[in-house]
């Protein structure tokens, strides 16, 4: 299947398991088993939306060892535009007897038989400018040296292939597209929006700790006594529900409250 022929498939679905589908097909043609969308745009959840073909028991071992924290190739995409390898990034190394996540995650990883993986990131904004980061991995099971051809020859060809994929799922996904939660959203992310709206001020306090403004700092920015700052910081932290400053920013940027 050639490039415009994956991409016209991607543009004639109707439907995102018909999407789905579609795009399994396509990588199965370059040589992956599966792939796996993520949604790495809040950094504080322990379960992180996700999707994909890669089967229940290797998105159960990822999530119930929460390696989402220390998976060094999410950490990766947040902060990069271009597709990578699992094997482009060194593991930290083991220091004492117990070993780093990304270690871990790895060795999951060869239990379920994928011995490479290629990361393809996406950065964008909706129609009123907020920000969305969010990953797709294709999964490798072949031999390592037939990966490194296809990832020196076909990955900037892949990752127009999902561009395109991640726009029309984007447009398919719309109607259940909830604004302010997560790039597709989902039950518990929806549940996480149900919360009783901040007020001006505090919303206005909670986005100056997010610029990394000290209570002074803050008070002095809004005209009022660092008193009034510190009152408005605790009544969004108990409606946030947060143990504390940093706990309150990263939830109000979650729901969408602030933007930074």
């Amino acid at each position: 299947m050639h490039i415009e022929e994956s991409i016209s498939a991607i543009e004639a679905c109707e439907s995102y398991d018909e999407l789905r589908t579609t795009l399994q097909t396509i990588i199965e043609n370059y040589g992956f088993a599966a792939f796996n969308f993520m949604d790495t745009g809040h950094p504080h959840l322990d379960m992180p939306f996700t999707d994909g073909t890669s089967g229940h028991a290797w998105e159960a071992d990822y999530q119930g060892n929460r390696f989402v924290h220390s998976d060094l190739w999410v950490a990766n995409a947040r902060r990069s535009n271009m597709p990578f390898s699992w094997g482009s990034l060194a593991l930290p190394p083991q220091l004492g007897v117990r070993k780093p996540g990304a270690v871990k995650l790895m060795e999951a990883a060869a239990d379920h038989r994928w011995s490479e993986g290629l990361v393809i990131p996406f950065h964008f904004t909706d129609e009123i400018g907020r920000l969305y980061s969010c990953l797709v991995v294709l999964f490798w099971k072949d031999r390592l040296q037939r990966f490194m051809t296809t990832f020196t020859l076909k990955r900037h060809e892949l990752h127009v292939v999902m561009i395109y994929w991640m726009q029309r799922a984007v447009e398919l996904k719309r109607a259940d597209f909830r604004p302010r939660s997560s790039t597709f959203g989902g039950s518990a992310v929806r549940s996480a929006t149900e919360a009783a709206p901040l007020s001006d001020k505090e919303r206005e306090v909670v986005a100056w700790a997010a610029r990394g403004k000290t209570t002074s700092g803050t008070a002095d920015i809004m005209g009022v006594s660092e008193a009034t700052a510190e009152t408005h910081m605790r009544n969004a932290m108990r409606k946030l529900g947060a143990e504390n400053r940093t706990h309150a920013v990263a939830i109000a940027i979650y729901r969408g409250l602030i933007d930074i």
